[in-house]
């Protein structure tokens, strides 16, 4: 398997951002206890990347099992599209399972319980998403679970792990790093929300019933509107109540290039034209909110 397919069957170039979900988490811990980096962080970087390469080869690997749609199944999605061997799918998604699992142990042999059960949940949600008699990229839960998992979890623990000698994670670490990272949420809420509005049809041909199935389209794009909305407004009320660095008000600058992209998709939901352009919009927030967090913490 060359490197251009197994970039594309594990959504490696989705990676990135989870790096700066990463930074984030770096961020908000320097801001709030001045510590900025642990080698435990590193292990997480690295553990979290063979997840997501691990995740995708899975979920991939399900969608095309599963799915009733042949079109789908030869066209869409990578496995029939490429004529890939069913059995080195399999091994290769076995090799990052384990290599995730190795790291996993690692990690929380060297961190504590918590940081296990963390990553048991966050195994079950990611396999569980496309596998199971009813997986969660079937359910009305499709949108917000994978949204907290990733827009929330991954900078938490990158946090925890930041200042692991220094803080417990008991619910006032849990609720102030959520009320920080819920932007992030929002945003990773916007991408899956928009992905599904555009595949609704693909979706119940499939057996999909979504949240967007239950919305319908219109309110679907109502509530993209309204998500978008409440990420500025959170991270406003935020900074005034000094929970967070001045600088992430900066976000606001992107309003301009974020606006005319959004106007397009509202108007019109399609995969291949309009789709790209909320993923873009939503992408320049997720670096910059943790690029602009990072920033006031040299200035805190």
């Amino acid at each position: 398997m060359s490197f251009k397919i197994l970039w594309e069957l594990g959504e490696i170039y989705t990676a990135p951002l989870n790096l700066f979900l990463i930074l984030l988490g770096m961020a908000y811990s320097s801001f709030h206890y001045g510590l900025f980096f642990s080698w435990r962080v590193l292990l997480f970087t690295i553990t979290l990347l063979f997840i997501h390469i691990a995740v995708n080869i899975f979920n991939n690997y399900m969608d095309y099992q599963n799915a009733k749609d042949q079109a789908y199944r030869q066209e869409t999605n990578i496995i029939g599209r490429e004529h890939l061997s069913l059995r080195s799918v399999r091994n290769i998604f076995f090799l990052f399972l384990g290599l995730s699992f190795i790291s996993g142990l690692l990690l929380s042999y060297y961190s504590d319980f918590y940081v296990l059960i963390l990553g048991v949940v966050g195994y079950y949600v990611g396999l569980g998403y496309s596998y199971g008699r009813r997986p969660i990229n079937s359910l009305p839960i499709a949108e917000t679970v994978p949204a907290v998992l990733s827009g929330f979890m991954i900078p938490m623990m990158s946090a925890y792990l930041v200042s692991y000698d220094a803080v417990t994670l008991d619910r006032s670490f849990l609720l102030n790093s959520f009320l920080a990272f819920f932007p992030m949420v929002l945003c990773m809420f916007n991408n899956l929300l928009a992905n599904n509005t555009c595949d609704l049809e693909e979706d119940i041909r499939n057996g999909r019933k979504t949240l967007v199935y239950y919305l319908g389209k219109k309110s679907s794009v109502l509530l993209l509107h309204l998500s978008t909305a409440i990420i500025f407004i959170w991270i406003a009320i935020e900074v005034s109540l000094k929970k967070e660095p001045w600088s992430v008000l900066l976000l606001v600058g992107f309003l301009p290039f974020i606006l005319p992209k959004l106007k397009i998709y509202f108007n019109k939901q399609e995969k291949r034209t309009t789709f790209p352009l909320v993923l873009k919009s939503m992408s320049l927030l997720m670096v910059g909110y943790p690029v602009f967090y990072f920033i006031g913490t040299l200035f805190s």
